[in-house]
């Protein structure tokens, strides 16, 4: 996704309570192509079918702690 893309998926994911951020970071995946980054409590369950119906993908660290949103 590009950089308006990934804003306002945030702006959403914020909106509809998925997501609860303490730090965002939107950084380029590949040239042009761009992640979210969140440090954040989230619902794991609800933000998974959110993601599959966007066709987006979830990775979380180790910690599951923080988490990247990002287009495959």
């Amino acid at each position: 996704m590009n950089r308006l893309e990934a804003m306002a998926l945030l702006k959403e994911l914020v909106a509809d309570n998925l997501v609860e951020p303490n730090y965002i970071h939107i950084c380029e995946r590949k040239p042009n192509h761009y992640q979210i980054q969140i440090k954040c409590d989230y619902n794991k369950k609800e933000l998974e079918e959110y993601a599959k119906k966007h066709n987006l993908s979830i990775e979380e660290d180790k910690e599951k702690n923080c988490l990247a949103i990002f287009k495959p």
